[in-house]
């Protein structure tokens, strides 16, 4: 019964799973086609018109200087104009003049190897507006075949355009224009990266939001279908008090339960009319002890003992997925901003005697760190204080004033006090989830629990820094901030809705208690937590602010990069997370080397940064992130369960206090992050900055796998 239920419902999720996100997966690449399909047939029209109206501007200073008498062949500055107009335009190769016989009188950009002539050329009079025209096949059959033609590996050629001079009625001459194909595949490129990232973010939030609608109204109610229905023909017809189904699937789970109170309803009459009257207040079977153990009422209790006839108990609530929306949606409107920070400062920068540009860019990302970095211990003990669900709503206050601010700053100091102010609120939501995981999550799991927190923000991450970098690419880096408030708004609504109080009620039973000066102290004396943290929670922090955060977005401005190309390459760090750290973590659970998988991880981010010294360019930077994202893989939830799991050695410290000042210690390095290759930057160039990073990176993964071996011999010799 057991392996048949639960083949059930693994059936029914993984192909409910499977149907969706291949439903989605089609809609999107079939509207992904499509969009760009469209956007290929209606640029070429609209650098049609452009060059043509180039062509007129041109032609009729030409038919001025002849109606004056010069003849076409000796207008003096004519090879000049023609190159710094072409140099305007860059869907330009060249512009010529020619004589009444083709022949080159002036020129400007570059002719090699290009045939003049009119019948080598396209006509302006040949209005691309009529492919607009078309029907949905030939406009899609067009502009697939334009589209092929414009991949990678196809010939590279301008188009020649002709423009007719006229004189009295007869040709005298023409003006030619060469229309660039490579600046059409350059544009339709960023099209498709951007339609891309849309897609894969689209197939991500899709996943986010499917995973929590099956949890909430078809795994988890068949899982509980499947309990009760055990436990019914186990013969327990135990009550749940505080069940309320939703949906079909809920009815069908209180229409059991309700049979079993039912049930009970009629053994407390039988009951009563044994016990004189006593059988109403009885709620439990060993309650029935103080009842006559004779005749009736003897073979009653066992009844009632055997099969739960009395027993009423409260499921507790509370799952994982209640706060996975909320803190997606929220970290999601926080990670927006991510891609363009350092340049969104840059536009506010002034001199001054204190900071150079550097560090100005880099101080907005070290105080937000900081501020998080002070605030986590006091969330840490508001939490057990208060409760997961209230202090959300209470950091949404100063998140939405920090977004709204930003939008209205004017200067870098008032982005520095509002970047603070949402730091504040990104510090309460954050642990309050993560200490909601943890209340939840038993020790065996705690690894891949921590993989669940760990991979909604990497999903969040990729999704706000791909789109950030796009939509302010689009309309401006302020309106984004506004953007990020109203998402911030709406996870606290999914909030409210989602997470249960009930896990609050029940918080310090897990052994968390409240944090402070006394937690703090006593996890000083834990000498592994205490290495666990220096050697490789802060150093992955430095990494993640001064490297991903910092230093990526000025190195690929630096190589000419736009700002949707800077989005797309940071993306990728998360992209790689998102799929590998799940394999860490059940890797991490199953051996139980989460320790050995923190310092591979940190010697790894170590070398990857010392990779960088040499020649720069965008493909390095490319495969240093992506490396990074998978080493970070290794590292991020199996760091979080090796601090929890050396943290136990300590008891009187609770879980949330000891993952606050996990999160405080781990800000420090974020903090640390952007201040030390900012430095770094107004002494030595972006590689030579990041080999120096990276070596003492390695040199801390080094010192953390010396003091393991050392602390492992104690233990071996104790065991043997």
């Amino acid at each position: 019964m057991t392996n048949h239920t639960d083949g059930l419902t693994g059936f029914i999720n993984r192909r409910l799973f499977l149907v969706t996100l291949l439903s989605t997966l089609l809609a999107s690449l079939i509207s992904s086609i499509y969009t760009l399909t469209e956007f290929n047939i209606a640029l070429k029209p609209q650098l049609l018109k452009k060059a043509e109206a180039v062509a007129l501007v041109i032609s009729e200073d030409l038919k001025l200087a002849i109606d004056v008498g010069v003849p076409l062949d000796q207008i003096r500055g004519m090879d000049q104009y023609l190159e710094e107009t072409a140099a305007k335009y860059p869907e330009l190769t060249y512009l010529v003049v020619t004589s009444a016989r083709d022949k080159i009188l002036y020129q400007g950009g570059v002719t090699e190897g290009v045939t003049l002539g009119e019948h080598n050329s396209q006509s302006f009079s040949t209005n691309a507006d009529s492919a607009l025209q078309a029907s949905f096949v030939s406009r899609l059959q067009q502009g697939w075949s334009e589209l092929t033609s414009l991949l990678p590996g196809s010939a590279m050629q301008a188009q020649n355009l002709f423009l007719p001079l006229e004189q009295q009625g007869q040709r005298v001459g023409a003006v030619q224009l060469g229309l660039d194909t490579g600046f059409i595949r350059t544009q339709l490129t960023d099209v498709f990266f951007d339609i891309a990232i849309v897609l894969i973010a689209v197939l991500l939030v899709s996943f986010e939001v499917v995973m929590v609608v099956v949890m909430f109204y078809v795994s988890g109610p068949l899982q509980q279908s499947e309990n009760i229905l055990k436990r019914q023909a186990s013969g327990d017809f135990s009550v749940n008090q505080n069940y309320s189904g939703k949906g079909s699937i809920g009815n069908y789970i209180s229409r059991l339960n309700q049979d079993s109170r039912q049930l009970q309803q009629r053994f407390r009459q039988t009951l009563d009319q044994v016990t004189d009257g006593r059988g109403d207040i009885i709620e439990h079977p060993e309650q029935l002890q103080s009842l006559r153990n004779d005749g009736i009422s003897g073979r009653l209790q066992k009844l009632a003992s055997n099969f739960n006839l009395l027993k009423v108990f409260r499921e507790r609530q509370g799952n994982i997925m209640d706060a996975r929306i909320p803190l997606f949606v929220f970290a999601f409107a926080e990670e927006l901003q991510k891609s363009f920070m350092p340049l969104f400062v840059a536009e506010f920068y002034e001199p001054n005697p204190w900071f150079s540009k550097d560090i100005m860019m880099g101080l907005p990302i070290s105080v937000f760190m900081f501020v998080i970095a002070a605030a986590t211990p006091f969330a840490g003990s508001w939490v057990d204080r208060w409760g997961h669900k209230r202090l959300f709503f209470w950091g949404l206050l100063p998140a939405l004033a920090g977004y709204i601010g930003c939008a209205l700053a004017s200067s870098i100091y008032e982005i520095i006090f509002w970047r603070g102010t949402t730091a504040i609120g990104y510090a309460i939501i954050t642990i309050s989830c993560q200490g909601y995981i943890a209340a939840i999550v038993s020790s065996e799991n705690r690894a891949r629990g921590m993989a669940i927190f760990v991979g909604v923000l990497m999903t969040a991450t990729m999704c706000g820094t791909a789109l950030g970098g796009i939509i302010a690419d689009r309309i401006g880096y302020q309106p984004v901030f506004m953007i990020s408030a109203a998402l911030a708004a709406f996870a606290g609504l999914l909030a409210w809705q989602m997470l249960s109080s009930e896990v609050d009620t029940e918080r310090n039973t897990g052994g968390a208690k409240p944090g402070g000066k006394g937690s703090l102290l006593a996890l000083a004396s834990n000498a592994q937590f205490v290495f666990i943290v220096l050697f490789c929670a802060i150093p992955a922090k430095i990494i993640l602010t001064g490297f991903l955060y910092y230093l990526v977005p000025l190195y690929l401005v630096s190589l000419d990069a736009s700002q949707s190309e800077i989005g797309r390459i940071m993306m990728v760090y998360s992209l790689v997370i998102i799929p590998l750290s799940p394999l860490a973590s059940s890797l991490a659970d199953h051996s139980g080397k989460t320790k050995e998988l923190v310092v591979l991880g940190t010697l790894l981010s170590g070398g990857i940064l010392i990779s960088l010294y040499g020649e720069a360019s965008m493909l390095s930077i490319l495969l240093a992130v992506t490396l990074m994202g998978a080493a970070h893989s290794i590292l991020k939830a199996p760091l979080i369960a090796s601090a929890m799991e050396a943290a136990e050695a300590t008891p009187n410290v609770g879980r949330t206090a000891a993952l606050g000042i996990l999160r405080t210690s781990e800000r420090i390095g974020s903090v640390l992050g952007p201040i030390l290759v900012a430095a770094l930057l107004t002494f030595y160039d972006y590689g030579e900055a990041m080999t120096i990073v990276g070596s003492g990176i390695v040199i801390t993964g080094l010192i953390m796998a010396i003091y393991m071996k050392m602390a492992a011999k104690p233990e071996e010799a104790s065991a043997s």
